[in-house]
């Protein structure tokens, strides 16, 4: 009992000291739970996500197929494993109407496990940030960043239908071990998620800075280079030094250690894969390498304004990567150039011991990457998101995010289900996320050197968002006119009555619109029922004291109070409804001026100059 009793002291404690953060995580994990169960992705634009593209793919094992065996995919293989042994365990269960609903609410309480690291390796990172973890003014300035990630919107839309939550854990996790001075341990997670996803790899430069104890000064003095060797580990304070320098780190043993850890857990993982199929192991990177760039500024030069899609069937066994395919990009020249700026900023002295320098450069890291690469998917804005939430949470942080966050929706959401025409709308979301990473960029920096922010620099920011949300609002206006236009037009193209519609537009002879269907009036009213037409409803519900024969006849006798012309459209000719029977009656013998099957349904036009002569008769 003391034992036990000792324990419940140091968890009450420990509840105390943290009870915000743990609230918080109880309504995050909460929210997240109901989201996968109450919620489809895709909104009222359209009910998609990957996850309908998961199942597809773990359903090729009926027929045999199988990932690093013989067929092709686009993940490292501990993705396809996941994704095929939760496909068999949600198979065991009968299916529901909406057939893939075990296996969403499956795979995305797997990606939950991981999105819940995520959160708590949040605030752990915001403590290191803010002092020691014991400090109450640290607990208090690390829970800002997870209320701001809590409230994100793009990591709960992406847990419901992507899977990034899974290989950003690992990147996170390493990343908080290499700041806890567990290196090799970092190095071991950073090969499992670099076999998720690849991104984890950017890890490895910032892990040779924090494990190297020995670093050396390349520097110009008086003209000649001078090597200088640097200890201990943590740099000296900044310094003002006019001599150019570079740091290298040299620390062979370790870094040696560091680097097999990583290529160890890698070849452990990789060999069962290369067994089933040598050829299949780079699948990945092959299939990546035959795509076209998608989404990025290079898709832009490049005039691919499609997403990224896969070249083949995946059960093609017969297809070969071969050559790229053709581009005006200079591949060469754009890596190098990238690659000459991150090491630019590499070997500067910087103090990697201190937690916000190692992360505002992983920041940055992510930054430039997702500007070099060649495609981009909108559900990898979480990765830059989950440092947003972290180094900046301030106004700047959260309008950036909510720039991005909108822009994101708009791309996915918008331009490539409902307006695939309006090319300028993609170039807009692409130019306007390129800007804004490399302003993360730029921040991420200055977190790093915060004497660069000069007060001339902090005005010039500070204003330039300014602006740049202002802009943003103003070209909000006609953006929203040409695809207000841009939807009438597609929508009529794509309407079952098109040709109904744009018959009756280009009509002199207006008047009323007489209609059976709600979903015809639906269609019509927003092209013909603004001026054009007056839309009226048939109506067959009828009661003892207002029958159907009473309230059609007093509909007709005001129509044709109002105008002599009936433009009679009818869905179903076949069907005579008791209202019809009514308005057929009220006709008489009186012909149609106009009739035209169209549209699977009967347009008729009718004068009714004799029929107000009959109204107006005793």
């Amino acid at each position: 009992m003391p034992f036990a009793s000792q324990h419940l002291d140091k968890l009450q404690t420990l509840y105390r000291r943290h009870a915000d953060f743990v609230l918080l995580l109880i309504l995050f994990v909460t929210f997240r739970v109901l989201a996968l169960v109450a919620y489809r992705p895709g909104g009222l634009v359209l009910d998609f996500s990957d996850f309908y593209w998961y199942r597809g793919f773990a359903e090729l094992t009926h027929q045999g197929y199988y990932p690093y065996d013989n067929l092709w995919t686009t993940y490292p293989p501990l993705f396809p494993l996941v994704m095929i042994a939760i496909y068999q365990i949600s198979a065991l269960l009968p299916p529901w109407e909406h057939a893939n609903l075990w296996f969403t609410l499956l795979l995305g309480g797997f990606f939950l496990l991981f999105e819940i690291g995520n959160f708590i390796l949040l605030y752990l990172l915001a403590l290191k940030l803010y002092g020691a973890k014991s400090s109450e003014v640290a607990i208090q300035q690390a829970i800002r960043p997870c209320w701001i990630y809590t409230a994100l919107f793009v990591p709960v839309y992406t847990l419901t239908g992507w899977f990034e939550s899974y290989p950003l854990f690992f990147f996170v996790l390493s990343l908080y071990l290499l700041l806890e001075n567990r290196p090799y341990l970092s190095a071991m997670f950073t090969g499992i998620g670099f076999m998720i996803k690849l991104i984890p790899l950017l890890l490895l430069p910032v892990g040779v800075q924090l494990v190297s104890q020995v670093k050396y000064r390349l520097s110009l003095v008086g003209g000649k280079p001078t090597f200088t060797k640097l200890q201990p580990t943590p740099p000296q304070p900044e310094t003002q030094n006019t001599n150019p320098e570079i740091i290298v780190p040299f620390d062979l043993p370790r870094i040696g250690l560091y680097f097999a850890i990583f290529l160890l857990t890698v070849v452990i993982i990789a060999i069962p894969f290369y067994l089933m199929n040598p050829d299949l192991l780079l699948a990945s990177q092959q299939i990546t390498g035959a795509r076209q760039p998608w989404e990025t500024v290079w898709a832009l030069i490049d005039g691919n304004y499609d997403y990224g899609i896969i070249p083949l069937d995946m059960r093609d066994l017969d297809w070969r990567p071969g050559d790229a395919p053709p581009t005006r990009i200079p591949w060469l020249w754009v890596t190098a150039a990238f690659a000459g700026v991150y090491a630019i900023f590499y070997t500067r002295r910087i103090n990697w011991s201190n937690p916000r320098n190692a992360l505002a450069f992983v920041g940055f890291t992510l930054c430039l990457f997702m500007l070099w690469s060649k495609g981009y998917s909108p559900q990898w804005l979480g990765w830059p998101l989950f440092f947003m939430a972290l180094l900046l949470p301030n106004l700047r942080g959260i309008t950036y995010a909510t720039i991005l966050s909108l822009v994101n929706i708009i791309e996915a959401n918008f331009y490539f289900i409902m307006f695939p025409e309006d090319r300028w709308l993609l170039a807009a979301t692409i130019l306007i996320r390129t800007v804004l990473l490399v302003v993360l960029a730029v921040e991420f920096l200055w977190l790093i050197w915060p004497q660069a922010v000069t007060p001339t620099v902090s005005w010039v920011r500070g204003w330039g968002l300014a602006t740049l949300v202002a802009l943003l609002l103003i070209g909000a206006i006609p953006a929203a006119i040409q695809l207000g236009h841009s939807y009438f037009d597609l929508r009529l193209r794509q309407s079952p009555y098109q040709a109904t519609i744009t018959r009756l537009q280009s009509e002199d002879v207006t008047g009323a619109l007489l209609l059976n269907n709600h979903s015809v009036y639906d269609w019509f009213y927003p092209y013909l029922g603004r001026g054009q037409y007056d839309l009226f409803m048939l109506d067959d519900f009828g009661i003892p004291s207002n029958p159907v024969e009473a309230r059609t006849q007093s509909l007709l006798e005001t129509i044709a109070s109002h105008t002599d012309v009936l433009w009679i459209y009818d869905v179903d000719p076949a069907v005579t409804t008791p209202a019809e029977e009514v308005l057929t009656a009220w006709l008489g013998d009186l012909p149609p001026a106009h009739i035209q099957d169209i549209d699977g349904g009967r347009l008729r036009l009718f004068i009714l100059e004799n029929q107000q002569q009959n109204a107006t008769s005793p």
